[in-house]
């Protein structure tokens, strides 16, 4: 067992790798043990101090920083508030705008981070231009609720119910995050020679976002105006009618949602299992089953942080492909594997006895060859004879469509005796 004395020479000799290794493999000893707590606690605030005095482009500080992010994520070792802070400002310091803004909005207050937050709204602008599209579908008397609304909140000596050029594109925000924030917008509608009357640009605006947005927007600024000029807004919404709909939760859509989405988790081991993994993604398609696999849609230059944290909530179920190297890339939590298995074991240790939405299926190996030890506990679909395919995969989609094939009969009454 590690002590305290090993990891202070560690310590002392800048050895950073080592160190977070035996954070993750010696991470509960160090939780029982009083003296490896105060030492790793003493690493902490040192790396986080040395990493300050280095050299942006020191090549393998990030892959520090990253590891240390996961082992705190995955609740392997919790970072003090302030040392988890200043952790984000130093990954965000050394990754790309793209990357680097995934991690900015955790903390938007410090001002690196709000330098990069607007750097990648800025290059968003450049890349998408505002958003604008070509209108879709609009209320017959689109024109007299906008001109009546606009009525409403053009009166600038009335601060609750004004609504300055600012104000308004926060309210557009709101619904959609990357559109440009005022000056931004000002800028571009000069570059472009277009007005820049409010009347104007408010309804170009409104014109351009999609239905969902738009409705949603106008229903937003209802709201705030209803306790003001609750007459004015219910003459609105009588013209309205029946157009402007709510964006349903999360929850509502996948109620909604008569088509599963699962997300699925491998290792590349090598092109037979790849393609393996793949044919099973293209048959679940074809049985109504939307599949979330990288192949699908990560292509050089993506963001593989930004795919799994964003994809594994989408998902009503991830499938786990377990192999022995699917094994090792979890326990070592390296790469893709490592990063996913990280975030999945969050929610998975949360939630023990009632896991519903993980699905292991053990592709190849043995069951202690291929599966984390903490996985084990769980029933797993056996894929890994190919001659039984077809009633494995049966299993399969049994499951995520949560159609077992035996069913506990309906209790019926006491038989007359």
């Amino acid at each position: 067992m590690i002590n305290q004395e090993n990891l202070y020479q560690l310590l002392y000799k800048e050895n950073w790798k080592e160190i977070l290794d035996i954070l993750y493999e010696e991470k509960e000893n160090i939780k029982n043990d009083t003296l490896l707590t105060f030492a790793s606690k003493t690493f902490e605030n040192e790396f986080l101090k040395k990493v300050q005095e280095y050299e942006i482009d020191k090549i393998e500080i990030p892959d520090y920083l990253q590891t240390m992010y996961i082992l705190h994520h995955g609740k392997f070792y919790t970072l003090s508030d302030e040392n988890y802070k200043q952790l984000i400002v130093e990954i965000v310091k050394r990754k790309s705008v793209q990357e680097a803004y995934l991690y900015a909005i955790k903390f938007p207050e410090e001002e690196i981070c709000k330098d990069i937050i607007s750097k990648y709204e800025h290059e968003k602008i450049k890349e998408e231009g505002l958003k604008l599209k070509k209108v879709e579908k609009l209320p017959v008397n689109w024109i007299e609720i906008y001109n009546r609304l606009f009525e409403i909140i053009n009166h600038p000596e009335d601060t609750a119910t004004y609504f300055s050029g600012p104000r308004f594109i926060d309210t557009v925000r709101k619904f959609e995050p990357y559109f440009p924030t005022y000056p931004q917008f000002i800028e571009q509608r000069n570059n472009e020679g277009k007005s820049t009357s409010r009347k104007i640009f408010y309804y170009d605006i409104l014109l351009g976002l999609n239905e969902n947005s738009r409705n949603n927007i106008i229903k937003r600024i209802l709201e705030i105006l209803k306790p003001f000029e609750a007459n004015k807004v219910q003459q609105i919404e009588n013209i309205i009618g029946g157009e402007i709909v709510t964006i349903p939760s999360s929850l509502e859509q996948k109620k909604e949602n008569k088509n599963p989405t699962i997300f699925i988790s491998y290792s590349w081991d090598n092109e037979e299992h790849k393609k393996w993994v793949l044919d099973l993604s293209d048959k679940l398609c074809t049985d109504g089953i939307n599949v979330i696999l990288d192949r699908y849609y990560l292509t050089p230059g993506k963001n593989l942080p930004h795919f799994v944290e964003n994809n594994l909530n989408k998902a009503n179920r991830i499938i786990i492909i377990f192999t022995p190297n699917y094994k090792l890339k979890a326990d070592k939590r390296t790469g893709g594997v490592g990063y996913e298995y990280s975030i999945m074991n969050v929610d998975l240790y949360a939630n023990q006895t009632s896991n519903e939405k993980i699905i292991p299926l053990l592709r190849s190996g043995s069951t202690e060859d291929s599966i984390p030890t903490f996985m084990r506990q769980f029933i797993h679909i056996d894929a890994r004879n190919d001659e039984n395919f077809l009633n494995s995969y049966n299993d399969l989609v049994r499951e995520i469509y949560n159609e077992p094939e035996i069913k506990k009969p309906e209790l019926g009454t006491k038989p007359i005796f």
